[in-house]
């Protein structure tokens, strides 16, 4: 069942980052037409661009976790034996999804200020929190990828400890 979830997410994830890149390109080239060849302003562009950007970051965030592509420090784990190793890279996993829930909450305490103060942005006119509810929906996604990785992570690491003690 988690599997499936997690598999559904990432391939929503997917999909949705493709759309939203080309979007930012749709926009950019509209932009630079309407200032370069038509001679017109179109200065909802670049606040646009920003907006689908900072979508971006936060669903390539989510799918960073689930293809385990963020920056870690290889080197010391490295010199950990091998069966200790499989300890604390499930530590470690703990340990993210932890600080991602952290984030989650503040980023939701964040988005009900916003939806309470109803600000709007400056070009576009939409609401504030409407722009920023990527950053709680990217966070909570990527806590479902480490809640897999961690469950998969526990299981595959009984059925070593069961195969070694036969």
């Amino acid at each position: 069942m988690l599997k499936k979830i997690d598999s559904a997410i990432s391939k929503f994830e997917e999909t949705l980052s493709v759309i939203l890149f080309l979007a930012v390109v749709l926009v950019v080239c509209w932009s630079v037409l309407c200032r370069y060849l038509l001679k017109i302003p179109f200065l909802q562009g670049e606040e646009l661009a920003r907006f689908l950007m900072i979508y971006i970051v936060y669903i390539g965030t989510s799918i960073g976790v689930k293809n385990k592509s963020h920056i870690g420090v290889e080197v010391f784990v490295d010199l950990i034996p091998e069966k200790t190793k499989r300890y604390v890279k499930i530590f470690t996993e703990i340990l993210s999804a932890v600080m991602f829930a952290i984030l989650f909450a503040l980023s939701i305490e964040m988005l009900l200020h916003l939806i309470q103060t109803n600000q709007m942005t400056t070009t576009t006119h939409i609401p504030t929190y409407f722009v920023f509810i990527c950053i709680p929906v990217g966070l909570l996604t990527s806590i479902v990828h480490y809640v897999y990785e961690i469950y998969s992570m526990i299981l595959d690491l009984k059925i070593q400890e069961k195969e070694a003690k036969t």
